[in-house]
């Protein structure tokens, strides 16, 4: 990777700015960790800027020496935490107010590993890079196809004397997919099938959303309709038979999948289900209530002409 030369001081150094930092990278470590262990629990803000994830703000630490002034060198608020679904994409920000020449690193807490420095990545895993934005002075760390192993706390160091930090926490959820009326649904033949599948848990709109009937695929199949947005996706068959009987699972990308159980009827001899997607409400029996106000009245009648002809 290239990058501009008065970006990369360290390189005209030699490798001493890298150990220098390894070094104080060690011996902070315990004390970041505690102050951030130590500070009030974060309340939601929103979404963040980048659609793969949710950022929570945190607070500013109390510690005394870097971490008490960091604030007049980042606009990133200390302890921010970001929220990420696994197989999704996390972006960890940090804005730094007052960059001029100093140098911006990563360092990944639960093992000390220096992931970035400047525009280099020093990490085998190509999962982990910088996502510069110049005119904002934002140095974020972009981490994809996230991983449970990835949460944890992530230090953004600048290269001031003495260098400033500040911690992120990054969380790693499992987003799972529903399917409303699950595990099982009755409806009539010839009437339609509409099965809606909401996504929980979820930081990042999935890329594809396929629908399996008897594990095969029908997303393209004659007559057979799928929608999505953000948040769910709809199957719609408009007349089942008997051939739509069966199981039919909603499988998004980065998603747990879901299942659901369809029964078609074709006799009107067969006993409608609790679960019928379209009853017949125009044939609904008479309620309790109304047979005993009909018995009521039909003593009372029987009572009146008895009293009548005596």
């Amino acid at each position: 990777m290239t990058g501009v030369k008065a970006e990369r001081p360290w390189e005209e150094e030699g490798n001493s700015y890298i150990q220098d930092l390894k070094k104080r990278t060690s011996s902070s470590a315990l004390r970041a960790t505690e102050t951030a262990a130590s500070s009030s629990p974060p309340t939601v803000t929103g979404a963040a800027t980048n659609p793969g994830t949710t950022r929570v703000k945190g607070t500013t630490s109390r510690q005394q020496g870097r971490w008490s002034k960091s604030g007049s060198v980042f606009a990133t608020e200390n302890c921010t935490v970001v929220v990420a679904q696994i197989g999704g994409t996390a972006t960890l920000p940090c804005v730094v107010k007052k960059f001029n020449t100093a140098v911006v690193s990563w360092i990944r807490k639960n093992d000390l590993h220096l992931l970035t420095v400047g525009l280099s990545t020093y990490n085998s895993d190509d999962r982990f890079m910088v996502e510069h934005v110049r005119h904002l002075q934002n140095w974020g760390l972009l981490i994809k196809h996230v991983q449970p192993s990835d949460a944890g706390f992530y230090e953004c160091q600048v290269s001031t004397h003495p260098s400033t930090s500040i911690l992120l926490e990054l969380r790693v959820t499992e987003a799972t997919a529903e399917i409303l009326g699950a595990p099982d649904l009755h409806l009539k033949a010839g009437s339609l099938l509409r099965l809606v599948c909401t996504f929980r848990q979820s930081t990042e709109p999935p890329a594809y959303v396929f629908w399996y009937h008897e594990q095969r695929m029908i997303n393209y199949d004659e007559g057979v309709k799928v929608t999505m947005d953000r948040t769910s996706s709809v199957l719609l068959v408009p007349e089942t038979d008997k051939s739509h009987n069966g199981n039919y699972t909603c499988s998004p990308s980065n998603v747990v999948p879901s299942s659901i159980n369809v029964h078609v009827l074709n006799s009107t001899v067969e006993e409608k289900p609790a679960a019928m997607q379209h009853a017949n409400t125009s044939s609904k029996s008479p309620s309790s209530q109304q047979m005993f106000l009909i018995n009521c009245g039909t003593v009372l009648f029987v009572i009146l002409t008895v009293h009548k002809t005596t």
